[in-house]
């Protein structure tokens, strides 16, 4: 009793110190002299875990040392929890040196183990090692989708700390793949995440992404401010220290500051010597050939040469790990793999003795049990093809209008990420403003506070015009996603006919990143507001340029055009491409339900048919199309003013 309560004594001591980043010196020393006396149990292995979590990303081989000794006893006594944390720890050990691949194994296993017992916060843990395993390797679809599956869980579970953490991760694989919008918001939110918890060691993590991110997308300025932040954040974590140390360098190198880029590249260097991180070695002294390249030739070739060293360092630490005193990982792996399939043989054959013994009852009560339930299945099935018969026509119909929304919003994400990047960026510069008028003020400099002043206000009225812009785009799309009411309001036709062009590009050009097509307007300014139903008229426009862009998909110098004309009491809505035409075989099969010349699965064939039903019923107007196999195709809406 008396070790147990030692043993939490300091376990929490070292816990808080670690998170705030103080000291933890006195509580390692502490730790390492009540290891030496406690018995080989449940306390035991949470000593040692708490010894290799200490020593994970400032001393990763006794990180190795102490995760394997608690895995390795976990298993003795059939601790699973304490089993999954050192493969958690063991995975991150061999992270921080370099060794993806014996990371990724590690990982892989212990996920196993963790989706047997769920166990959801080591899972998360694991789920997240996993997605930097493959982010660490390239491979940057599949780190999407652990890290994915990782916030996912840590928010269901409430856990702020790994949802701020695993959430930075995530944009890191979003910025790899060139989803940049995603990206930023992602570490954005993420920041603020981590903000809220007050933990060092979560904002680390987070500012550190955000300012990677920045870096990336060539905000310096914003970059240098996270970048230090997590920098200074740190201590105690010597692998970040280094990494991020080493990112700040680049960035002042780029911008031709290089006594700063020389301090920050030497700490980065330094730290990952005297910690062994040998991932960290090699890329710092890369930085500092390349640095060196045109000024001192032998400088440049020596840390060319130390990099080359590490390297084989690495490469031959990967095949063997220098510990004499425990047993390499994948050796108990396979003892344990081993006994666990002995222990399922001996399952397996009690299992057959029971089955032998009961397999008549059972095929007696089976077949009874059989013969009623067909009964019951046939009487099912003939009401369910009833019921499934008279819903088909309304989800069909219901299918075209989603598919039609997501067209739709794909085109308004990309419309509306412009304006809120400038809202946030014009508020992140007035917040740095303000704190330069308060310098400015306490100085009793007029001339800055006025100048500073005038640029705050500047930057206010950039703001409210981008924050109209992003009100406009979400109020159409919400226009478009509510059921109509069928009530009419006299709408301007030449904007709506603008905006559903722009966004059926863009909505296009999500679902296909290589399309590319050029798209005008041609609008009657003379054209007045007319009484129609908003929401059903967007829907026929959105169809119509689809449909338009689809066409001219496989043709050169591709083009769609969008017209109104104000006729004798009517206007006339024409979209035009310059695609294949429509061959006369089928032209007049176009406005039936459910015809379609789509690929399977990417058309219900409604898309016509529904706008032909809302310009004629709905509207008192029709629709005629003008094609011709070499020229195009031309749809013309003509609706009256009073309909």
């Amino acid at each position: 009793m008396k070790n147990l309560l030692i043993i939490v004594i300091y376990a929490v001591t070292l816990q808080v110190s670690f998170s705030q980043n103080i000291d933890v010196e006195p509580q390692y020393d502490s730790l390492i002299r009540v290891n030496r006396v406690i018995s080989e149990d449940t306390n035991q292995v949470n000593v040692w875990n708490e010894l290799a979590s200490f020593m994970v990303f400032s001393r990763p081989d006794s990180g190795i040392y102490y995760a394997t000794k608690a895995l390795s006893l976990s298993r003795s006594i059939s601790f699973v929890r304490g089993e999954l944390f050192a493969l958690q720890l063991l995975s991150l050990s061999h992270s921080t040196f370099g060794n993806y691949s014996k990371a990724l194994r590690i990982d892989l296993e212990g996920l196993r183990k963790a989706e047997e017992s769920d166990v959801k916060d080591l899972k998360g843990k694991l789920l997240i090692n996993l997605g930097n395993d493959y982010y660490n390797t390239g491979n940057y679809k599949k780190s999407l989708r652990y890290y994915q599956n990782g916030y996912s869980l840590f928010n269901a579970i409430g856990n702020t700390r790994f949802s701020a953490i695993s959430g930075a991760k995530l944009g890191q694989s979003y910025f790899a793949l060139d989803q940049v919008d995603s990206a930023f918001q992602v570490c954005y939110d993420a920041s603020r995440l981590g903000e809220s918890t007050k933990l060092n060691w979560v904002m680390l993590v987070t500012y550190r992404e955000l300012g990677s991110i920045y870096s990336l997308i060539g905000s310096t300025d914003s970059a240098l401010f996270y970048l230090k932040k997590s920098f200074t954040l740190s201590e105690g974590r010597e692998s970040f220290k280094s990494e991020t140390g080493l990112k700040i360098a680049k960035i002042f190198q780029e911008t031709g500051q290089m006594d700063s880029s020389l301090f920050y590249a030497e700490v980065a260097l330094q730290i990952a010597i005297e910690n062994k991180l040998y991932t960290n070695i090699i890329n710092a002294s890369l930085f500092f050939s390349a640095f060196y390249e045109q000024s001192d030739a032998a400088k440049a070739l020596s840390y060319h040469k130390t990099a080359l060293a590490y390297s084989d360092s690495l490469s031959n630490m990967s095949k063997m790990i220098n510990f004499a005193d425990f047993k390499d990982f994948d050796v108990q792996q396979r003892e344990y793999e081993v006994e666990n399939a002995r222990k399922e043989s001996q399952s397996r054959r009690r299992l057959n003795t029971l089955i032998g013994s009961t397999f008549t009852l059972v095929l007696i009560v089976f077949f009874l049990y059989r013969n009623n339930r067909n009964k019951q299945q046939a009487k099912q099935k003939i009401e369910k093809a009833y019921e499934e018969l008279k819903s088909t026509q309304s989800q069909l119909i219901h299918s075209e209008k989603m598919a039609s929304l997501g067209e739709l919003t794909a085109g308004i994400a990309h419309e509306i990420q412009n304006p809120l990047n400038f809202v946030n960026n014009f508020s992140e510069v007035n917040k740095e403003l303000i704190e330069e008028l308060k310098d400015a003020q306490t100085k009793g400099d007029q001339h800055e506070v006025n100048a500073i002043t005038k640029d705050i206000l500047e930057n206010e009225d950039k703001i409210v015009h981008h924050g109209k812009r992003a009100e406009g785009i979400v109020k159409s799309m919400l226009q478009h996603s509510r059921t109509s009411s069928g009530e009419k309001e006299f709408t301007d036709i030449n904007a709506l006919a603008d905006e559903y062009l722009r966004l059926a590009y863009h909505g296009f050009r999500a679902k296909d990143k290589s399309f590319n097509a050029d798209f005008k307007t041609d609008l009657d300014e003379s054209l007045q507001k007319i009484s129609v139903v908003p929401q059903d008229i967007g829907r026929v426009l959105l169809n119509l340029i689809n449909n338009a862009f689809q066409a001219v998909k496989d043709v050169d110098n591709p083009m769609v055009t969008v017209s109104t004309i104000k006729t004798d009491g009517k206007v006339e809505i024409r979209v035009k491409d310059n695609g294949p035409g429509i061959p006369d075989d089928i032209k007049d099969k176009i406005f039936q339900p459910f015809f379609t010349t789509k690929p399977t699965g990417e058309g219900t064939g409604l898309g016509l048919s529904m706008s032909y039903d809302i310009v004629t019923n709905g509207h008192g107007g029709q629709i005629e199309v003008n094609t011709n196999e070499e020229k195009g195709t031309e749809f013309i809406m003509i609706i009256p003013f009073q309909s």
